[in-house]
């Protein structure tokens, strides 16, 4: 896969838009997915925030391992870095998160000018923003949706008083290598076509029994036998119907199948990239 496959133009203009926004911004958001907050987490962003109230937001953390997404936090708090887990499933997430803005807005407040804490959403495209977004107004001011890159161009948005919030488009890292590339594939960063979606199930498949966590496939696909990871590939492809007209395994509806049922947790809890240790 080159660059110019899923790297469009486009993202590096959103670059520049952003590098240009964050003069107006108080607070940045930096949006991960915790079952990837390593592939998730584009480089771009440590620069260009540096200067600014930073806070990192573990999303779907619903999906993800909880005793990986607690050595992750304590990762980041190692870096000095300030994140919490959140999921849009859940109250206690964003009870959390509105507490920890209203701190924020008062924190500013207390100087001699008035005015609304402006924060900004940063992150890879499909990792949750405008859902996000759409959970703190409570209707959908935003277009959501599971399509990469779904967000197109630039919205302001009162989401409370005295909070406002600059919505942008997902920006993809500059450079992705194999170790990123699969990991970005399975939760749906990666534009369909722009990767090969058979590759990206066998790897998620290999990632549940290296694991110890088969028993979540068998959970979901109960006619599942033992087997190496094609062989598992093969009877999940024929136990959910996913056939060609002469009854050979559709490799790319079963492939699609597997990893929409990863991205919206009916695989259970797995968590991709394991937080560094020390």
């Amino acid at each position: 896969m080159n660059r110019g496959q899923w790297y469009p133009g486009g993202m590096s203009r959103a670059v520049n838009q952003l590098r240009e926004d964050l003069k107006a911004i108080d607070l940045v958001i930096e949006m991960l997915d915790a079952r990837i907050p390593y592939s998730s987490r584009n480089p771009i962003f440590s620069d260009l925030v540096k200067n600014k109230k930073h806070l990192v937001l573990l999303h779907k953390a619903d999906r993800a391992e909880v005793d990986q997404t607690e050595a992750w936090l304590q990762h980041f708090k190692n870096m000095d870095a300030e994140a919490m887990a959140f999921s849009v499933q859940g109250n206690k997430y964003l009870n959390r998160l509105l507490s920890y803005l209203k701190k924020e807005e008062s924190r500013l407040h207390s100087g001699r000018f008035k005015r609304p804490l402006r924060m900004i959403f940063v992150g890879i495209p499909n990792v949750g923003k405008s859902t996000l977004i759409n959970l703190f107004v409570r209707k959908a001011v935003t277009r959501t949706g599971n399509r990469p890159g779904i967000t197109r161009g630039k919205q302001w948005i009162r989401i409370m008083p005295g909070m406002e919030l600059l919505d942008t488009p997902g920006i993809l890292r500059p450079k992705i290598n194999e170790d990123t590339v699969l990991p970005l594939a399975v939760v749906g960063a990666i534009p369909a076509g722009r990767v090969d979606l058979h590759d990206a199930a066998l790897w998620l498949i290999r990632r549940y029994l290296e694991k110890g966590k088969g028993h979540h496939l068998l959970k979901k696909y109960p006619d599942l036998e033992s087997g190496k990871v094609e062989d598992i590939f093969e009877q999940v492809g024929k136990s959910q119907g996913c056939l060609q007209s002469e009854g050979k395994v559709d490799t790319e509806r079963t492939a699609s199948l597997l990893l929409r049922d990863y991205q919206d947790g009916s695989l259970g809890r797995l968590t991709l990239e394991e937080a560094p240790q020390g």
